[in-house]
């Protein structure tokens, strides 16, 4: 069951990540906004959607925006990044700058991306040998890390010339976890059967929900915090985090409607609602 600490940033954070021994069954996640996550467990360390750029940085539609919060540190400052996945060619998942601050500091990780978007980050200057295309339905593998892309819809499934997925969800197996990241997705035909079949351990989930005033901006939604929490109980998930909903004022959501739902519907249901710079302990 999960246990969870103190919340850190900038350089302490860091070193948090970096000091923290994993035992054997157990996987570290440390929170550090919208649908960005750091997970530890094996000796390895694994990025997700990470997203640390300037308090006033584009959207993912290019438009200056105010974040509600400054990243923890510096994407430069990463020293330790074994793997970086991202799940899709928005800015706040696949974001270039990032990415590329990452690779300064951890020149030797392996950058993990949708096929489709292989090009991105080579033509950004990461060596294409870094570069792992991920395609839906076929694992990739990395010393004990096991990662099994499936597709994401956001808010349709989207494929592109060759038939190859554009957008991606994330299941992981690291230390003995299985861990769900759903990167941005609505809940499609079956999505949850699968989750069930690979006994998920941690569902991670966007809660920002979608909208006409929103699609009118041309923001595409995702899950909303009813459909998260009932995706990830019919899933079977033994804890439930939600995500997606803290970064930008303009397509955020009360994490404790989340909450609230949860308690009323699936009181028996483990969640938690973690704070940028949080570190969880979680074992089966």
């Amino acid at each position: 069951m999960p246990e969870t600490y103190w919340v850190r940033s900038g350089r302490e954070l860091l070193q948090d990540i970096d000091q923290a021994a994993v035992p054997p069954g157990f996987l570290y996640l440390w929170y550090l906004g919208q649908m960005s996550l750091v997970i530890k467990g094996a000796g390895l360390i694994v990025y997700i959607d990470p997203y640390l750029v300037h308090p006033r940085a584009q959207d993912p539609l290019g438009r200056v925006s105010p974040l509600k919060f400054p990243p923890p540190f510096a994407a430069e400052e990463v020293h330790h990044a074994m793997v970086v996945l991202g799940t899709h060619n928005h800015s706040d998942h696949i974001n270039i700058p990032t990415l590329k601050g990452i690779f300064a500091g951890s020149p030797e990780a392996r950058f993990v991306v949708p096929a489709p978007h292989k090009e991105l980050l080579v033509s950004a200057g990461i060596p294409a040998a870094s570069v792992m295309e991920a395609v839906a339905g076929e694992t990739l593998a990395y010393r004990e890390l096991q990662v099994i892309p499936l597709p994401a819809a956001h808010e349709e499934l989207e494929q592109d010339e060759e038939g190859r997925f554009v957008s991606l969800c994330y299941l992981i197996r690291l230390n003995g976890v299985t861990l769900f990241h759903g990167g941005d997705t609505v809940e499609y035909p079956g999505l949850v059967t699968s989750l069930r079949e690979y006994a998920v351990d941690i569902c991670f989930l966007p809660i920002n929900g979608r909208d006409l005033r929103r699609r009118e901006q041309g923001i595409i939604g995702n899950m909303n915090f009813r459909e998260a929490a009932d995706a990830g109980r019919a899933a079977g998930a033994r804890l439930l985090i939600p995500g997606h909903y803290d970064l930008f004022p303009t397509n955020s959501e009360n994490p404790a409607f989340f909450a609230d739902y949860l308690y009323r519907t699936y009181p028996d249901q483990p969640f938690k609602i973690m704070v940028p710079g949080e570190r969880l302990v979680y074992t089966p």
